[in-house]
């Protein structure tokens, strides 16, 4: 369930840890395979925006994904919706070709629930200089 310390361990990103886990060795940050099992394994609605932690973006045109458990997700980037989509079989949606501007993006899915409307989102910042 967590990362945890392997002495000897020369992969990934920090020597001596095993990071494979669904939440940080700290046990502050629920990684994106948390979520992942979350939508597909818990009945209470949620929808989670994925790599939300990537902040910095090289590329502007980009796949976002969303896992939910609701019925539909929409997306919106800079508050204009990109569009809705079902989550597939294993709770993944998906927009492909979305189009980020130069600077910081604002990147929001909505997934309405039977009581209340659920929402993520985070601030995504394109820098495509070349460098």
């Amino acid at each position: 369930m967590f990362d945890f310390a392997c002495r000897g361990r020369k992969e990934g990103n920090v020597p001596s840890l095993n990071d494979k886990g669904l939440i940080t060795h700290d046990r502050k940050i629920k990684k994106d395979a948390f979520y992942f099992y979350k939508a597909d394994w818990n009945p209470e609605p949620m929808v989670y925006l994925t790599s939300r932690r990537a902040t910095a973006r090289k590329e502007p045109i980009t796949e976002i994904k969303a896992y939910s458990n609701c019925p539909e997700v929409e997306l919106l980037v800079n508050g204009t919706s990109i569009g809705k989509a079902k989550p597939d079989s294993l709770k993944i949606c998906r927009w492909n070709q979305v189009h980020l501007k130069p600077g910081p993006n604002s990147i929001r899915v909505v997934a309405p629930s039977e009581k209340i409307t659920l929402e993520d989102s985070c601030v995504w910042r394109l820098d495509n200089t070349k460098l």
